[in-house]
């Protein structure tokens, strides 16, 4: 559980505080403080007292043991100093803990900045009906819609947020366990859980788990988030901040001009050593400002970027396919290993393209070391083509794709390239590549001829603009499937993904009431003014249409981004306009009725459609939101991104800069929800959830 302080600080001050993690203290044998800017906890044999400002908040363990011990874990590195006549130090803990304060049961305390969080540890066999938290120094205590408790002070409201339970099984498996706060007669409140297995230990543990801005007084945006195999988050997008957070050893440390430039940021969002958060940071570019359009990291922490440039000075390095932009605007390709300081981190660098109007929207690494592929489109009759499928642009606008091998040099860098399109404009959104080095690629076409193979799902082009997957071997020089997937109107998709399956999943918009749905989808019909769509495909099947479905309310929604989680579930990303979504077990169930929500989705396509929304939440605030880029860890965590005008967080977590623009946020949260799909003894998918 997690309470933070309505009080807010100067913005600037805030962001540094926020990140800043609680150091608890002994002062007796069974009292202990932490403190912060405005905020202050003294946890003793009763519970914890919270220094609000001006107020204080009590928690009470109702018929708690009294004797229980206290004992602080991961101990800090750096001691409370106390100077004067009776000068000391005291040791620091990121951690307290007190043992058996329940039969069975400990409590553990710890927190940064203005929020402090607590967990139960329950050991097996231990009765978690035994916990009883009473609360004092608030007028009003209840609980709102999403099931958090909403503690009401004079100076705002506190806000405790959901439980979410889980245990962990000997391989590692994380099973979530349902679990909700329950009033008793007596004004406290107990926890109900759903089934669970208690020969096993038990933890009860917050939902938000880290928040945070990476943004300076200018605007910025985010375009690409990925992981490494450690779990390392690396955020790619654009800034117009001179003032932009730099940590380590970045390809540069200062932006050379006010245009708005690339920036690069490796983050470990739950490190407990605050210095772990944030290793690396900074810009990436020429002089005169460039952008973005994709990037990818590898398990290793090397990270590959594409966008587009005209600045003449954009740095090459000398195996580069390219190394002159001919004086016009160019596509480049980049590797940076951040790993290695400074401007040496810069292994491979190139302009690409033809003198056309051209951007790549999309890139991903192939099977063996060095495989790079770009996928977008191009006007242009020269664009570099090698080994093509197809030699020539058809349209004004066709799509192209580019493999390159990064461990060559020059011109054998680049091992094939080609055109995809027909007769009218044909616009990539997204690739991934399988084990075998094959491509797939979803996008949208107005292109009535659009290439189609003899097994495709739907052949004949819908209207308006279709959806459209195109699987292709380059090596070969074969298009293996292709179809179209769309209705009579417009029909866009953004992102792809293979499953563990090998099943391709697609996400998207459709402005189409005919746009291909299953039977029994989460929702049949398109209920607004377009709503976004989930569709999942089998190209091994002789019925490739696993599962579609729509998703949205009564005005307009998008997924941008999708990604598989450990359970087989699909987590999807995007905005919204409408104020009726079908929320499920939220951080933010309803719109704070700013001009758009950002949205998170999970969809479980195996379920009936009664439970095949595992969860659905608003991102919101004030001004706009977007989520564009989500990832997921083994664990369950989900991290979300994207770009807000205004704050979306609870007062005591994190806080955009003074006058600052559009800022990228960044947010981990662990839904309630399993982590990972278990199955009974007779292979039988079985969960316990509750619904609200």
């Amino acid at each position: 559980m997690a309470l933070s302080a309505f009080g807010a600080t100067d913005a600037a001050t805030q962001s540094v505080l926020n990140r800043m993690p609680l150091r608890f203290e002994a002062s007796s044998k069974q009292a202990w403080t932490a403190r912060s800017l405005g905020f202050g906890v003294g946890v003793n044999r009763n519970g914890a007292v919270f220094g609000l400002g001006q107020e204080l908040l009590e928690l009470q363990f109702v018929g708690a043991n009294v004797n229980a011990a206290f004992a602080g874990e991961q101990k800090s590195k750096t001691p409370n100093l106390y100077f004067g006549r009776d000068a000391h130090s005291n040791d620091t803990f990121l951690r307290l803990r007190r043992n058996n304060i329940y039969a069975g049961i400990d409590v553990v305390y710890y927190g940064e900045g203005q929020s402090l969080e607590y967990d139960f540890d329950l050991a097996p066999g231990a009765d978690p009906s035994q916990i009883r938290m009473r609360f004092s120094g608030a007028s009003n205590v209840s609980l709102n819609q999403d099931g958090s408790l909403v503690l009401r002070m004079k100076s705002g409201d506190v806000v405790q947020k959901a439980p979410v339970t889980y245990q962990r099984k000997a391989s590692g498996e994380v099973v979530t366990i349902a679990s909700r706060y329950f009033p008793e007669n007596d004004g406290s409140y107990s926890l109900q859980l759903g089934s669970y297995d208690s020969s096993r230990p038990l933890t009860v543990d917050p939902q938000l788990l880290f928040t945070a801005y990476l943004a300076g007084t200018g605007a910025e945006g985010p375009v690409s988030m990925t992981k490494d195999k450690n779990g390392t988050i690396y955020l790619v997008g654009y800034t117009a901040s001179r003032d932009f957070p730099l940590v380590g050893t970045a390809y540069t440390g200062f932006l050379e001009t006010p245009n708005p430039h690339i920036f690069t940021t490796k983050l470990n969002p739950l490190a407990t050593n605050q210095d772990d958060v944030i290793p690396y940071s900074g810009f990436f570019g020429g002089q005169f400002g460039d952008t973005v359009r994709a990037a990818v990291v590898d398990a290793e922490g090397v990270l590959y970027m594409t966008g587009i440039t005209d600045d003449f000075f954009f740095p090459t390095t000398t195996n580069a396919f390219k190394t002159t932009n001919d004086e016009t605007r160019k596509m480049f390709l980049s590797r940076l290993d951040t790993k290695i300081p400074y401007k040496d981190s810069l292994t491979y660098s190139t302009f690409f393209g033809g003198k056309g109007t051209e951007e790549p929207t999309a890139i991903a690494l192939g099977p063996n070391a060095g495989q790079v592929f770009i996928t977008g489109f191009t006007s242009g009759d020269d664009y570099p083509t090698k080994n093509p499928i197809q030699t020539n642009r058809a349209a004004s606008i066709d799509g192209f794709l580019a493999q390159f091998d990064l461990t060559k040099t020059g011109a054998d860098s680049l091992v094939a390239s080609t055109y995809l399109g027909a007769s009218f404009n044909d616009i990539p959104n997204s690739i991934a590549v399988d084990a075998a080095g094959k491509t797939y690629i979803t996008g949208y076409t107005f292109s009535y001829d659009y290439p189609t193979t003899a097994n495709a799902y739907q052949k004949i082009y819908g209207g308006g603009s279709d959806a459209f997957l195109t699987k292709l071997d380059l090596a070969n020089k074969v298009i293996e499937y292709s179809t179209f997937l769309g209705g009579s109107t417009i029909d866009r998709a953004y992102k792809l993904v293979l499953d563990a399956q090998g099943r391709v999943g697609i996400a998207g918009f459709s402005l189409s009431n005919d746009y291909p749905v299953t039977v029994g989808a989460l929702q049949p019909v398109n209920q607004g003014e377009g709503d976004g769509f989930f569709t999942l495909l089998d190209l091994n099947a002789s019925k490739p249409l696993v599962y579609s479905t729509f998703y949205g309310g009564s005005d307009g929604d998008v997924f941008y981004d999708m990604r598989v989680g450990p359970s087989g579930f699909f987590y999807l990303g995007g905005y919204t306009l409408s104020r009726d979504l079908k929320t499920v077990d939220a951080l933010r169930p309803a719109s704070a009725l700013g001009s758009t929500d950002g949205l998170v989705v999970i969809i479980d396509p195996t379920e009936v459609a009664s439970r095949a929304l595992v969860y659905a939440s608003y991102v919101t605030g004030p001004g706009f939101q977007v989520v564009q880029q989500l990832e997921v860890d083994k664990a369950g965590n989900v991290y979300v991104t994207g770009q807000t005008l205004g704050n979306i967080f609870d007062p005591g977590q994190a806080a955009p800069p003074t006058s600052s623009s559009t800022n990228v946020y960044l947010f981990v949260f662990k839904p309630s929800v399993p982590a990972v799909v278990r199955q009974d003894n007779t292979g039988t998918a079985r969960e316990s959830r509750i619904r609200r």
